[in-house]
């Protein structure tokens, strides 16, 4: 996966879901494979909803009064 010194992203995430699904789509996958990569899939997408829920409550606005005030 990614170095502890690299910060993931959510583009991160989505370019790994991307590769699980088109590993999973192959021809030649097993069964026992794609239950791998579906679980892989599902702690992919799992992580990409907390990072997005951080990214959501990390949004501020700047508000009429000229303050910071959640999106």
């Amino acid at each position: 996966m990614s170095d502890n010194n690299e910060k993931v992203t959510l583009e991160n995430k989505f370019e790994n879901l991307e590769k699980i699904i088109n590993q999973m789509e192959a021809n030649d996958v097993t069964l026992d494979a794609s239950f791998e990569l579906y679980k892989s899939g599902v702690q992919e997408l799992k992580e990409a909803n907390e990072l997005l829920d951080n990214i959501e409550k990390a949004m501020l606005v700047i508000n009429n009064a000229g303050e910071l005030e959640e999106f």
